[in-house]
């Protein structure tokens, strides 16, 4: 799992009419392994680290829809989990952002996450903690994935 590319948009863009982040994100092998399946550890062990993301809508637009998503069926993929991480950590740094979109770009997983911020440094940071939880995370709750 690794950043591949970053493009900074300080205004309006293709992506939104604000300032956003765009990444090209590499889930190498992990893209077999969708939320369920990495196992309810993963998931736990997510929201107890960041018990804001209860508070996410995700695409259910209401409070726990995304940790909603983390559970049914299959899961969530982790370029959408990352997308989520990084707006929960920006918004623990005190900055209000809420939006975040995740699509793969057309290669084996690979996924564009874009991402909305208020201060560059900031918004980028926490996509390298971001990150570097899931990579944490992902190692310590799968025995079945071993070592990432």
């Amino acid at each position: 799992m690794k950043i591949l590319d970053r493009s900074v948009f300080v205004g309006p863009s293709v992506h939104a009419h604000f300032a956003v982040i765009r990444l090209t994100f590499d889930l190498g092998k992990l893209e077999e392994w969708p939320s369920a399946k990495i196992g309810k550890e993963f998931t736990d062990a997510l929201v107890a680290a960041l018990p804001g993301l209860q508070n996410h809508g995700c695409s259910y637009r209401e409070e726990g829809g995304f940790v909603r998503r983390l559970t049914e069926d299959d899961g969530t993929w982790l370029g959408h989990i990352f997308e989520h991480v990084v707006i929960e950590l920006q918004q623990i740094a005190g900055t209000e952002v809420t939006f975040g979109k995740t699509r793969g770009n057309g290669e084996y997983g690979q996924y564009d996450v874009v991402f909305q911020y208020k201060q560059k440094d900031v918004g980028l940071e926490a996509a390298q903690v971001a990150l570097r939880l899931l990579h944490h995370l992902s190692r310590i709750c799968s025995s079945d994935l071993g070592c990432l």
